[in-house]
């Protein structure tokens, strides 16, 4: 009983330390805007330094590029699809990047 409550504890301990580190990578906004294939976010809080312009993200099941960061609005390219099924006024959730990402064919 002591071994597997051991366990139990270390398992938790473990799945929090992992949450806080996806959690330092991403930032949450707000879709304000959608141009074709751009859709900009606004961030409430303060953009964190690996958002850069030119950089691969990964934000809605896709990996868009930063075209522009102004102040605390994000511009992203994703697919012509993708783009589509984005709503205004919804929230994203946009992550660093892991570059182990699939190279074309």
């Amino acid at each position: 009983m002591k071994r597997m409550i051991t366990k139990l504890a270390t398992i938790f301990v473990l799945a929090a330390f992992a949450t806080a580190a996806f959690a330092a990578g991403s930032v949450t906004g707000k879709v304000t805007a959608i141009d074709g294939e751009k859709v900009s976010v606004t961030v409430e809080k303060e953009l964190p330094a690996w958002l850069k312009k030119g950089d691969s993200v990964q934000a809605m099941g896709g990996s868009p590029t930063v075209v522009d960061v102004k102040g605390n609005v994000v511009v992203l390219k994703f697919g012509k699809a993708k783009a589509a099924k984005i709503k205004a006024d919804s929230k994203m959730t946009i992550s660093e990047s892991a570059g182990d990402e699939l190279q074309g064919c």
